[in-house]
């Protein structure tokens, strides 16, 4: 049993080497402007259903991966999860690669990020106060018709807020007259609602 699900786990780690090409080709022809996307991740956004901030690294990783070949090869073999191989995709270098693996194959996902924040220039102190300086503030306007609301969150709870809306909004049938993606804003307001009212 463990044999089998090591081999899926490699074939994930494959597929999604194969994906991190091939967003780098994308990228070559800018194919997200006919699809009315501002950026590549903005596509992979609109047409996986990742947050903004993950298809941002997932686009990061794939260009570093170009570069890395240890860490692309670690990924295809399934011997890193694609967690650890976009966070060490951010700050590894060429000649740190094999020492690197290593490392990332005994510690935690999150050992990994934090290395990451730290070594792209963001202190410990900058970490936990992304942490404690997170906030939700809502107003309501003048006539009292609508309601202005504005989160600051760390970016890791923010993919997670970002992932729920985003996998509602989905789910929610769109209306005749509302097609264009230009309603993706709307349609993200009404996901929210949905995930209050559950």
């Amino acid at each position: 049993m463990l044999d089998d699900l090591d081999r899926a786990n490699a074939a994930l780690g494959r597929a999604q080497r194969e994906l991190f090409r091939l967003l780098v080709r994308a990228e070559r022809t800018g194919c997200w402007f006919d699809e009315g996307a501002r950026d590549l991740a903005h596509l992979i956004q609109i047409r996986y259903g990742l947050s903004f901030w993950k298809a941002k690294r997932w686009v990061q990783a794939a260009r570093a991966l170009e570069r890395l070949p240890l860490l692309a090869r670690a990924l295809e073999r399934g011997e890193l999860s694609v967690d650890k191989v976009v966070e060490l995709a951010r700050f590894a270098r060429e000649e740190d690669q094999e020492r690197l693996v290593g490392w990332a194959k005994r510690v935690s996902v999150a050992e990994v990020r934090c290395r990451a924040d730290l070594e792209v220039g963001r202190s410990r102190p900058e970490v936990r106060a992304a942490e404690i300086g997170r906030r939700l503030d809502w107003w309501w306007s003048e006539d009292g018709y609508r309601l202005g609301m504005r989160a600051d969150l760390p970016a890791a709870d923010g993919a997670v807020v970002v992932k729920a809306i985003e996998r509602l909004a989905a789910k929610i049938p769109v209306l005749p007259d509302e097609r264009d993606p230009c309603f993706a804003e709307a349609r993200r307001a009404d996901a929210l609602v949905a995930l209050a009212r559950a």
